[in-house]
């Protein structure tokens, strides 16, 4: 067949990429004329979306020894896929809240050692020293609760569609075993499939606290504060947590649909309590807590991230082989003061200078504290050079980035962190008037017929005076 001469062989013109094509994973504001804002993230697609069977799931150093009650300079965080946030609801009654603590521990053991393995094991002494308990009797009792215990998920994956009932834990020890079992022993455990599986395939999760779940005194504070630290790792955009009058709450907590308001506002005051109770090193977030129009508000701020979550910068092979060579040339009690290079690169991602202006800053101020007594950081310089010596130059370091002014001001959070919180009790039953009582001897009017006692008057005067009974009017 042959072709009209007419036609030609140039290519159909290629339509105009947007500026972001193919930029995955990107965030960005849309300003609109009204001078409103509307954000729009580019979804990662295919093999780009990094699901949870391709990242670690817990931060810290040790977990054994950094998830414990008392400690006070770490704390471990544990990575909660959205979808089990959203949707995980504890149906049995008799778990209490250190059991949910207990729960979650396990979870970030199996975290540590591998999500997608059938079995997993932690020492029962890591489960006493993370609730704070002082008896390993208690540690155990909660493990047999959970092994009882019951829970939902609802779930949209292979294997796994609609609402799935599991129960939370299982232990694989049999009760004489399980009494045997000293603190130094190993307790073998094994978490539900559905749970697992949500956790591999999930794409959007939370950090969440480990050693803030601990001091719950309340199970009804879990899933709030699971929904703040979603909310918290958002976009500010992207960040609100929906208003809820009393009864949503108590819906949204799972207390029984028929608590009493006094039970209800107890709960409320003491879940609100405790979340503002979050202090130190385990605060990562301001929570802000109002109740307006019979309506309870909460706003959370930005998710703070430590200096070693963050992603280091960029630096060119020059500037770093400088900067690593003036360091080796350094004396060794000299060298120890200064941290890996890759620190100065996550401060330039946390505070916006270039690392090497970091690293001048940390050279300067040591040597002004070494040489001339100069503090920094707003501490003294025996204070300065007894920290590091202390805790080591990558946490010195750390906490010099965080207090120390850079000659900008760094953009702030506007949730400002609620003090105190008093939810508003029902009004009280007004209280019925006192109605007045007269005193027997006080002589009373009386309002009926009083011909009857004027006769019984008549009676006696006449049988004082011995009259005869003819002359009684009867």
């Amino acid at each position: 067949m042959l072709l009209p001469s007419n036609i030609g062989t140039r290519e159909a013109p290629k339509r105009k990429r947007h500026k972001l094509h193919g930029k995955r994973g990107d965030f960005f504001v849309h300003v609109r004329e009204d001078g409103s804002e509307r954000a729009y993230v580019w979804q990662r697609a295919g093999d780009d979306i990094v699901r949870g069977h391709r990242r670690s799931g817990i931060r810290c150093r040790n977990l054994s020894s950094e998830a414990v009650y008392a400690n006070d300079d770490s704390s471990p965080r544990v990575e909660i896929p959205r979808i089990v946030i959203d949707t995980m609801a504890i149906t049995s009654n008799h778990v209490r809240a250190h059991d949910i603590a207990a729960f979650w521990r396990l979870f970030a053991e199996a975290r540590k050692q591998g999500i997608n393995g059938d079995v997993h094991s932690i020492r029962l002494g890591d489960v006493v020293r993370y609730l704070g308990l002082d008896s390993l009797q208690r540690a155990k009792q909660s493990l047999v609760r959970l092994s009882s215990a019951e829970m939902t998920l609802r779930l949209n994956q292979r294997g796994y569609r609609g609402q799935a009932r599991m129960h939370m834990l299982q232990v694989l020890h049999d009760t004489d075993d399980m009494a045997a079992l000293r603190g130094c022993d190993v307790l073998y455990f094994r978490l539900p499939a559905a749970l697992k599986a949500a956790v591999l395939e999930s794409r959007d999760y939370a950090w969440v606290e480990l050693n803030a779940l601990s001091r719950f005194k309340s199970k009804f504070t879990f899933p709030l504060y699971l929904k703040l630290c979603l909310a918290a790792g958002k976009n500010e955009l992207y960040r609100d947590v929906p208003a809820m009058t009393k009864a949503e709450f108590r819906a949204f907590v799972g207390m029984p649909e028929k608590t009493q308001t006094s039970v209800l506002d107890e709960t409320l005051q003491l879940v609100c309590d405790e979340l503002l109770a979050i202090r130190g090193i385990r605060k990562r977030f301001p929570i802000n807590i109002a109740f307006v129009d019979e309506m309870l508000t909460i706003k959370v701020g930005r998710s703070s991230k430590k200096l070693r979550e963050l992603k280091p910068a960029w630096i060119a092979p020059r500037t770093a082989a400088r900067l690593l060579s003036t360091v080796y040339n350094m004396a060794q009690e000299a060298r120890v003061n200064f941290p890996p290079l890759m620190h100065f690169r996550q401060a330039e991602t946390a505070v916006g200078l270039p690392a090497t202006k970091v690293f001048d800053h940390w050279s300067t101020d040591i040597h002004g504290a070494v040489n001339y007594g100069i503090g920094t950081a707003g501490m003294k310089a025996r204070e300065f050079l007894d920290l590091i010596a202390r805790v080591g130059a990558e946490q010195a370091f750390e906490e010099w980035v965080e207090r120390r002014h850079f000659g900008f001001v760094i953009d702030e959070d506007d949730v400002e962190h609620t003090a105190a919180f008093s939810i508003p009790r029902g009004l009280p039953k007004p209280e019925r008037p006192a109605h007045p009582t007269h005193e027997l001897w006080q002589p009373q009017a009386l309002t009926y017929d009083d011909a009857p006692l004027r006769m019984i008057n008549v009676i006696q005067k006449a049988g004082d005076n011995n009259v005869d009974d003819a002359e009684i009017p009867f």
